[in-house]
């Protein structure tokens, strides 16, 4: 996982932590109006995770640019 997906994932966790929170809260309460919210915070990971959007053309171009640079270093001691 690169880093520039590690950040975007932190940032969607940082949004969807609430409203799952919320959600369990609600359910706990007896209130099944927190399965929404609960879907909700899932949605927002999952539209992170499988979905690319236009202003992630420039980061998906940046990454292949780096990886087509910088070698990975071998794993063997030498």
């Amino acid at each position: 996982m690169k880093l520039l997906d590690v950040v975007s994932l932190a940032v969607a966790v940082a949004f969807a932590a609430p409203a799952a929170l919320f959600g369990i809260e609600t359910i706990a309460a007896g209130d099944p109006t927190g399965w929404v919210f609960l879907g909700f915070a899932a949605g927002i990971l999952a539209f992170e995770r499988y979905l690319t959007l236009p202003t992630d053309v420039p980061i998906l171009a940046a990454q292949r640019v780096t990886d087509a640079v910088v070698e990975e270093p071998d794993d063997e001691n030498q």
